[in-house]
C-alpha cells in the first residue's frame, strides 16, 4: 500500500506501507473527505479545526482537496491521500504522479503564478480558497439532547 501526506507547511511526501493513523492523523480519529468521482480519498483529523495549536490549518492541503472536488472549507493538520473504492474502502494511491501534479499546480498558484495547464481564473480561485482556509471561522457544533419515549 502507498499513500501521500500534505503536512500543514504544504510539503507533500509519499509513503509505503499501511498508515499508522494515530501517528499520521492524530489519536482523535480520522475523517474521510469525500472526493466525488475520484478513486482517491482525503483523510483529516476528526477534530483538527478545534485544536489549532496542535493541528494548524493546512492551506495547501485545503486547496488540493478543493481541486479534487472536496467541499471548500479549511482543513487542519496533515491531509492524507489514499486510494478509494467504496467496496473495500481505502487502498493504494492509484496514481501518485497525478497528486504531485495537482500539488505543484496549487503551489504555483499560491505563489502568484498560473500553472501552464490551468487558466488565470483557476489560479485566482486557488488564491481565494487559500485565503478562506486561512481566515474562515472555525465551524461550530450543535449538540442537542435526545429524549427517547
Amino acid at each position: 500500500m502507498n499513500y501521500a501526506v500534505i503536512a500543514p507547511d504544504g510539503e507533500l511526501t509519499h509513503h509505503d506501507g499501511q498508515p499508522d493513523w494515530d501517528t499520521v492523523i492524530g489519536p482523535e480519529g480520522k475523517a474521510r473527505v469525500p472526493l466525488p468521482g475520484a478513486a482517491v480519498a482525503g483523510w483529516v483529523n476528526d477534530i483538527g479545526l478545534l485544536d489549532p495549536k496542535r493541528y494548524p490549518r493546512n492551506v495547501v492541503g485545503s486547496c488540493v482537496l478543493a481541486t479534487l472536488g472536496a467541499r471548500v472549507q479549511p482543513y487542519a493538520g496533515p491531509v492524507v491521500f489514499t486510494g478509494w473504492n467504496p467496496l473495500i474502502e481505502f487502498g493504494p494511491l492509484p496514481d501518485p504522479g497525478f497528486l504531485d501534479m495537482v500539488h505543484g499546480d496549487v503551489l504555483k498558484a499560491l505563489e502568484g503564478q498560473t500553472p501552464r495547464a490551468m487558466s488565470p481564473s483557476w489560479a485566482e480561485h486557488m488564491r481565494e480558497i487559500a485565503d478562506h482556509a486561512r481566515t474562515a471561522p472555525t465551524p461550530g457544533f450543535t449538540t442537542r439532547t435526545v429524549r427517547l419515549p
